[in-house]
């Protein structure tokens, strides 16, 4: 590990110090932010045609387009230096000329600047920062064949248009023949189909193909995908969605060969081109702080599916050598520092971070989502309390600078999922008002179940369960909402321990653990639950029991200050028989002795009183000495000498 270390440091620090050599120019449209070193023209001419993209796939496919942050698109005039930035398959490079990838700070699109290629390029990977937001979970053919397929777009002469032939693809198929439609839909991003060889060429080409069909073949109607979206994002399974639309695989597998053959790839209108006048002026900033282009790709390598930490670090620290109170850099070191699991540093680092008045809303977005994720993974209720609240406030100061962005209202939602007490309440209006401008989101519709869990909506948590997360799908994803599911069970029983109703909260426990019990795991974490309540019960009890014994030894106290020793006696006899603490019944006990020998002092003084002072002295004798300590041996001697003294001496 260490020569790894060694040898990649130079490397990466090499290309830190190439982009930090650079002249960066930012682009900033309403839904972009373009930095690039290929000059201003490069970066507008991008920005407008992803705008122009966009604006065309909200007029004609709105289930595509969601609000949101700008995406950020890093374009470099260099491919030696975009190619440090490519992402790895199995320790290599891959073979690209633009990736994209969703950050915990915000999504991004890396391209190098291609006068043939790059709007193509461009296109393409914004289609998927547009997928990741509106539907993360489509199928990756879908994905890359909707990528493919806008990539052609084009505005001009009025018309927005998508769909022409992408001629690598048409070679491709041309001498490779298609895999089965099941295989293809199967790929996912970690296949090696996806990333290696001809198997890779099929994929891409076949996928583009599907959707080239599904949108512009023959038969092709645009609203027959828009109706599978919708309803996938509405909780229907892609799969059934796609299969009520398009027919059965058979079929469509027909389709798709006799299209191949006849290879008839036409553009088709896609919505009305923006007019340039439409068109809202960009800002342009002529010498972007290098710093913030460092921070943004160091954040990108930790953000990567394997991070690449020591990477991630040579350029943050680049840019804190150029602006050490820079607040992306700052979240960003405080990520690697939690990756690395030392919390405290990390910490410090996102204090620095917040620091900054206003606030970088990516630094907030990065800080609140990984800190909340990390103290999830913990039990320890002052730590998840510090966090939440934490978090709750850099979240509403990154609102007052973005205020209509969902993924921050999303995020003051989990807040509440984190932390709860005392009322849950305010979350789940956040987590609605979430749902609502971010449909489907897996992750939302998470904190939606958790929050109706919370706040006593047991029916609508079972159902968004079961609309959602359904058997068949996603595993991990089900397991997710039913151990929501089970937290709500949870707070529920122990308010009803609170309400002074034990037997009622422990069944509710029992119920829990029954709708659990197909799922070992979480059937393990019920019988936790029952095991911490039986012996939360059990401490209970013997609290209770304990109180009971002192305030009966308190009575007995009371009794003997009043002469009363009988009934102390009694009191100290009961709290004795009720204690579970060995040195209190002893000392009860002791007591109660100690009040029955006054018990029969008392008696022995009445005979005395009445001139018996022989029965006196009798009853007195019957008290066995080797029970008293030493003060009630003197007490018994002192009484037993006064009744032997002569009447008339005790007169005297």
């Amino acid at each position: 590990m260490a020569l790894a270390a060694a040898l990649a440091s130079p490397v990466y620090a090499a290309g830190a110090a190439s982009v930090a050599a650079r002249t960066w120019t930012g682009i900033r449209t309403e839904h972009l932010e373009v930095l690039t070193d290929a000059g201003r023209a490069v970066g507008e001419r991008i920005a407008e045609r992803l705008e122009d993209l966009r604006a065309a796939l909200a007029t004609a496919t709105p289930a595509l387009v969601v609000e949101g942050a700008p995406v950020q698109v890093i374009v470099f005039r260099d491919e030696a230096v975009a190619r440090a930035y490519a992402p790895t398959w199995r320790g290599l490079k891959d073979d690209v000329a633009g990736f994209f990838h969703a950050g915990p700070d915000r999504r991004r699109l890396l391209l190098v600047d291609d006068q043939g290629r790059t709007p193509s390029v461009a296109q393409h990977e914004y289609i998927h920062a547009l997928l990741d937001a509106a539907l993360p979970e489509a199928p990756l053919w879908l994905n890359e064949g909707l990528a493919e397929y806008f990539s052609t777009f084009h505005a001009e002469s009025g018309h927005a248009r998508a769909g022409g032939p992408v001629a690598h693809h048409v070679e491709w198929l041309e001498s490779h023949d298609l895999i089965g439609l099941p295989e293809l839909f199967a790929v996912t991003q970690g296949a090696s189909a996806y990333h290696e060889g001809d198997r890779r060429g099929t994929f891409y080409a076949e996928s583009w193909l599907l959707t080239h069909l599904l949108l512009s073949g023959r038969e092709a109607e645009p609203a027959r995908l828009e109706r599978v979206l919708v309803a996938t994002r509405d909780g229907d399974r892609f799969a059934e969605a796609f299969r009520r639309e398009f027919g059965d695989e058979d079929a469509l597998r027909l389709r798709l060969l006799a299209y191949v053959e006849r290879q008839r790839f036409v553009e088709r209108d896609w919505a009305p081109a923006r007019s340039a006048t439409s068109r809202p002026l960009p800002r342009v900033r002529d010498r972007v702080p290098v710093g913030e282009v460092l921070a943004s790709l160091g954040i990108g390598f930790l953000a990567r599916p394997t991070p690449q930490r020591e990477e991630g670090e040579v350029h943050l620290r680049a840019a804190l050598d150029r602006d050490a109170r820079d607040a992306d850099a700052c979240a960003g070191m405080g990520w690697l520092e939690l990756q690395r699991g030392r919390r405290a540093e990390a910490r410090s680092w996102f204090d620095r971070s917040l620091a900054r008045e206003p606030v970088s809303v990516p630094a907030v977005k990065l800080i609140a989502s990984q800190t909340l994720l990390d103290v999830s993974r913990r039990k320890a209720q002052d730590e998840r309390k510090a966090v939440a609240l934490a978090a709750r406030r850099a979240l509403e100061r990154a609102r007052i600078v973005a205020a209509d962005d969902p993924e921050l209202l999303a995020l003051l939602a989990r807040t509440w999922v984190v932390w709860h007490e005392p009322d849950a309440e305010p979350g789940w209006a956040l987590a609605e008002r979430a749902a609502a401008l971010l449909p489907g989101r897996a992750d939302v519709e998470l904190d939606r179940v958790a929050l109706a869990a919370l706040t006593g909506r047991e029916s609508q948590a079972a159902a968004l369960v079961e609309r959602y997360f359904p058997p068949g799908g996603s595993p991990e994803l089900r397991r997710a909402a039913r151990t929501a599911l089970l937290a709500g069970d949870v707070r529920a029983a122990n308010l009803l321990v609170s309400t002074g109703d034990p037997e009622q909260a422990e069944e509710r426990l029992r119920v829990a653990r029954r709708h659990v019990a197909d799922d070992p795991e979480l059937a393990g974490e019920a019988d936790r639950y029952l095991e911490q309540f039986a012996q939360a019960r059990a401490k209970q009890a013997d609290a209770q029991r304990e109180n009971r014994a002192i305030a009966e030894y308190n009575a007995g106290v009371k009794a003997a200050n009043a002469l009363r020793h009988a009934e102390a006696a009694a009191a100290f006899r009961r709290a004795a028989g009720a204690t579970g603490r060995d040195d209190f019944r002893s000392r009860a006990q002791l007591m109660a002795r100690r009040m029955d020998m006054r018990v029969v002092g008392d008696r022995a003084m009445e005979l005395a009183q009445r001139g018996d002072r022989a029965g006196a002295l009798a009853v007195l004798d019957s008290i066995d000495r080797n029970v008293l300590d030493a003060e009630d041996r003197r007490w018994l001697d002192s009484n037993r000498a006064r009744l032997r003294l002569p009447r008339a001496r005790e007169v005297r």
